[in-house]
């Protein structure tokens, strides 16, 4: 049983190296500009009624993302 939990914890620290494909850097690079864009807009004079909630939803779209490519193993 002992091999078993070093097998997984050497399988853990390979899968660490991970780099994002291409297409998931544009995802998190789109993701993250979101939550820029909308931090931005919700403390504008003129600001949508919706830009706190927007904010919120970008900010969890984007900490959704970035844990679950963690969980694949993806160095982030």
């Amino acid at each position: 049983m002992g091999s078993v939990g070093t097998v997984s914890r050497l399988v853990c620290m390979v899968m660490d190296d991970k780099k994002l494909t291409p297409a998931l850097e544009a995802e998190y690079k789109f993701l993250k500009q979101q939550v820029d864009f909308w931090m931005e807009a919700q403390v504008k004079r003129d600001a949508s009624p919706s830009a706190n909630q927007r904010y919120y939803y970008a900010k969890d779209d984007l900490t959704k993302f970035v844990s679950n490519r963690r969980k694949e193993g993806y160095k982030i």
